[in-house]
């Protein structure tokens, strides 16, 4: 029986052994807690993430962590983990050691004991700041592109109202429309080429002249004027 029992010990003391590294190797911060808040362990992901040593953080409350308006999350993940709910993918903002704010996923576990008590939480926290960044970057680009296709949609509006004015037929108001639209479309790709910074005047000239072949016939000279996106969609 003895020789069993001091097996069995081996058994579970290998087996934590390896949990412990497998959790200090992890490239996600893992970090456990009581049910009062306070770190009871903390991986080198986490070091690396937050900023504080095990040293530091072990024994201290993970409040530290949180900023000082987002306070109230805390009550709400324990009073959560209490009733061994499972916390998945919950967003939220921490502070690092040096103050900076990061953004974070948390899963966070109940942790139980041998006789099923649950007795504290395991976090799993994970950067995710350069995903939101560039999850503003793409809102702050659509509201730009739609912002541009509505100014092109009122540009051709524009156009058909001044070219029906012009027209006699349907044949000759189809083509002055074409012709408008492919003048906008060479301004497009001036404006595209200068990434929306604007054209100058020059350049706009000679991409309008092009259809007309005016190489041999017509002269540009004067100062270097650069126009304004609105502008240059306007006179295309």
């Amino acid at each position: 029986m003895t020789d069993l029992a001091g097996r069995d010990a081996l058994i579970a003391i290998t087996a934590d052994a390896r949990l412990a590294a497998i959790v200090d190797s992890s490239f996600d911060a893992i970090v456990s807690k009581d049910l009062n808040s306070i770190i009871t362990s903390w991986n080198a992901a986490a070091q690396r993430m937050f900023g504080y040593t095990a040293e530091e953080a072990v024994g201290r409350s993970v409040l530290m962590l949180i900023p000082d308006h987002l306070k109230d999350e805390e009550t709400d993940i324990i009073s959560r983990v209490r009733r061994g709910e499972l916390l998945a993918s919950y967003e939220t903002i921490r502070r690092r050691k040096d103050g900076g704010l990061i953004a974070v996923s948390l899963t966070i576990s109940p942790i139980r004991n041998a006789s099923g008590e649950i007795i504290g939480a395991s976090k799993i926290a994970r950067d995710i700041t350069a995903s939101k960044e560039s999850e503003r970057r793409i809102r702050l680009l659509l509201r730009e592109v739609n912002h541009r296709v509505k100014n092109q949609f009122a540009v051709i509006l524009s156009m058909i109202r001044e070219t029906s004015k012009r027209s006699t037929d349907p044949r000759e108001f189809e083509e002055l429309i074409r012709s408008r639209i492919m003048a906008l479309s060479r301004s497009h790709d001036l404006l595209v080429n200068s990434e929306w910074a604007g054209a100058s005047l020059f350049d706009l000239a000679q991409e309008q002249l092009k259809p007309f072949g005016h190489e041999a016939r017509v002269s540009l000279s004067g100062p270097l004027l650069t126009l304004q996106p609105n502008a240059v969609q306007n006179l295309g």
